[in-house]
């Protein structure tokens, strides 16, 4: 045991020896985590209520009479405070045209016949009144736009019935605030935190651990190791024991950053979100292991790592939320490990962002993991430079 700690005290000093090692792995994760939270921390400053949707409406007559109440409806949800704010058009391709290009979340169209048909619909109790609404499959705001909308709609109904029918039961609710439990705030901070903390365990995974048992191994060196009373199963432990040191260095910073400058707490400390992370640093680096068992040389094991490395980060939904993409490359999003994990660690925080069971975070990392392991274990003898 003495030979081993010995052995992983050196293989340690050796590998904070290179600058690379000590930028990619310790100082580039805390710079890293200060200019996401200085760019797009104030996002969880803004208050969530003044959210609003930009409106194109095409009247394509004058609404009166009846289809007054239709105007006041519009006029009410557009007014300073609603969720919409209103851009007047006279031409529907014009409308159109702006919402292809971004500048409208919906168009509403308020079609000729619009004030007999609700006059019609009131008085006689029979028809509809069609309003045509056009949003832009796939923009996510435009979605909501629509979907606020038809809400908003179906209460006008809702209460036009209530005024109408003389039997209706006015149900009048008294709201009592209860303390116990609220509503977790957004905090960007908090929210990239894990973000960030995978990205440094990518880090070390991918780079440091296959380069380093690649570069013992075409170096030669793994052979004047076995010359030594060393074992492969000691090397091996102390290779993996070393790389925890590296990642636990690295977490310690983040951490003291993220405590004493933004004033991070309670959830990075909660057991289970640690639990979260030494999950992440196994499957992280079992995938660093699958890679070495596939690389012959380090050139090859570079662009490996590195192809893994951007797809992990920036697929996997690390900075951002990204199941809005189209579903040409949404597959890929549920196909990474890093996607289950990072939304695991958020989901312990409080945070809710992916479409997923909190069984499937658990259960599709656990899957890449034993499909590595399985992988590198097949390949040990090749990998550790023992045959």
């Amino acid at each position: 045991m003495s030979r081993m700690w010995r052995f992983t005290s050196g293989l340690f000093k050796n590998e904070i020896r290179e600058f690379q090692v000590i930028f990619w792995s310790l100082v580039f994760p805390l710079l890293l985590y200060f200019i996401l939270t200085s760019v797009f921390g104030g996002v969880a400053g803004g208050d969530p209520q003044g959210i609003s949707f930009k409106i194109g409406i095409v009247r394509e007559e004058s609404l009166s009479g009846f289809g007054k109440i239709l105007d006041e409806v519009i006029g009410g949800i557009t007014a300073q405070g609603g969720p919409f704010v209103e851009t007047t058009y006279d031409d529907l391709d014009k409308a159109l045209d702006d919402l292809k290009r971004g500048r409208l979340d919906i168009v509403l169209v308020i079609p000729k016949g619009t004030n007999a048909k609700m006059a019609g619909s009131l008085m006689l109790q029979a028809g509809e009144v069609p309003l045509q609404v056009h949003y832009v499959s796939g923009k996510e705001s435009s979605g909501i736009a629509a979907n606020i909308l038809g809400e908003i709609m179906n209460e006008v109904n809702l209460e036009i019935k209530r005024r109408q029918d003389t039997d209706y039961l006015d149900i009048v609710t008294t709201n009592n605030v209860v303390s116990a439990q609220q509503e977790k705030g957004f905090d960007y901070n908090e929210y990239i935190f894990p973000g960030v903390a995978l990205m440094m365990i990518l880090s070390v995974s991918l780079f440091n651990s296959p380069m380093g048992l690649i570069q013992y191994r075409v170096s030669g060196t793994n052979k004047k190791l076995y010359t030594t009373p060393l074992k492969p199963l000691e090397y091996f432990s102390a290779h993996f024991v070393k790389l925890v040191f590296t990642m636990l260095i690295s977490l310690v910073l983040l951490y003291t950053i993220a405590l004493t400058v933004y004033r991070v707490q309670g959830a990075i400390f909660d057991p289970l979100f640690i639990l979260s992370l030494i999950f992440s640093m196994l499957v992280s680096v079992s995938f660093g292991l699958m890679i070495a068992s596939f690389a012959k040389k380090l050139s090859t094991a570079t662009v490996l790592g590195q192809t893994l490395y951007q797809v992990m980060m920036f697929m996997g939904g690390l900075y951002f939320p990204i199941f809005g993409l189209p579903w040409g490359i949404r597959w890929l999003v549920y196909l990474l490990p890093t996607t289950y994990l990072v939304e695991l660690s958020r989901r312990i925080m409080g945070y809710n962002i992916a479409p997923i069971s909190m069984t499937w975070l658990i259960v599709v990392p656990l899957i890449w993991l034993v499909f590595s392991i399985s992988v590198f274990a097949l390949n040990f003898r090749k990998v550790m430079g023992y045959e």
